[in-house]
């Protein structure tokens, strides 16, 4: 059997609570969690606990919630736990090199892809934006400067035709779980050592912002319905009728090229969907979107209930 470490686990959204059930449940002493501070979230601004914080109700381990984890307060804190590992999924803060080296055995991050692409904060997005076939998880020794430690484990998915940052995001977190106890395992295994990340493959992704939905209709129609699936749920796909917003939720890449008209123009209108012009007179067919102010409808009903006819989307600035 495995050794048992010490270990506190620092994550906070959605995506980290998976790994940190593998880990309750296994062999090893959870002694500390720590996530964000709960923020206000939402139209009401209600006060939110994160996913993580939410995953621990009802278990008997330390929480941390500091504004910022290097904060000397908070590292004596964890040095008086005498952790032998932490281990890192999504937790949104910059490890100080005094942190990094605090646990015996250092710490390590679940990263959602096959580094050394897409180190940075939106490498889920970023992957179905740019036509990965494959994404997955790395498993890596976190080191000074970002995502560039050396990797324990990776496993791969493939990104499925129709696949958004949702569905992709639930993949990832779900080998977050079935594998990190092995790479735990390799980290305490005599000999073995991580691989060194080739310096020449790096990729990066920025954090996205809401601006980054904003659809540019003389991008290709591929290209818009990348953005389409990568960023729904978040920041979601929008554009402009009539100066009002439309979040465009679903759809699929027309078989028609209409280079007589330009981009943005809607057209083909039925009594199931409507087309959109894009590129190079690709089209796009929106199946589904969502009005300003509005709740998700299908293109049938939004049809219904506006005169598209000469109408056209376009990339106005956000109000």
């Amino acid at each position: 059997m495995d050794q048992s470490l010490r270990i506190a686990y620092a994550g906070t959204p959605d995506f980290a609570v998976p790994a940190l059930t593998s880990i309750l449940n296994s062999q090893h002493q959870l002694l500390a969690v720590i996530t964000q501070p709960d923020r206000k979230s939402g139209r009401g601004r209600k006060i939110q606990k994160s996913s993580v914080k939410q995953a621990i109700t009802s278990v008997n381990v330390q929480l941390f919630q500091p504004d910022s984890i290097n904060e000397e307060d908070i590292l004596n804190e964890l040095r008086s736990l005498n952790l032998d590992l932490i281990v890192v999924a999504a937790f949104g803060q910059i490890f100080s090199s005094e942190l990094l080296k605090l646990p015996k055995l250092g710490c390590i991050n679940i990263h959602a892809s096959l580094l050394p692409r897409w180190r940075g904060a939106s490498p889920i997005q970023h992957a179905i934006l740019c036509g990965d076939k494959q994404s997955g998880i790395t498993i890596m020794q976190m080191a000074p400067k970002m995502d560039a430690g050396d990797i324990w484990l990776q496993k791969a998915c493939d990104i499925d035709i129709e696949e958004t940052a949702e569905t992709l995001h639930r993949k990832l977190a779900d080998l977050g779980r079935e594998f990190i106890l092995s790479a735990i395992s390799k980290v305490v295994e005599p000999g073995v050592k991580p691989i060194i990340q080739n310096e020449n493959e790096v990729t990066y992704c920025s954090k996205l912002t809401k601006a980054d939905g904003l659809i540019d209709w003389n991008l290709s129609a591929v290209e818009v319905m990348r953005r389409v699936r990568a960023f729904h749920p978040w920041p979601g796909a929008y554009t402009f009728l009539n100066g009002r917003r439309v979040r465009i939720t679903q759809g699929e890449v027309g078989k028609e090229n209409i280079a007589s008209m330009e981009p943005g123009k809607i057209c083909n209108i039925t009594k199931h969907n409507f087309a959109v012009v894009a590129g190079g007179g690709s089209t796009v067919v929106i199946n589904e979107l969502i009005p300003e102010g509005g709740k998700k409808v299908s293109a049938a009903d939004f049809c219904h209930s506006n005169s598209l006819a000469k109408q056209q989307f376009n990339a106005q600035s956000i109000p």
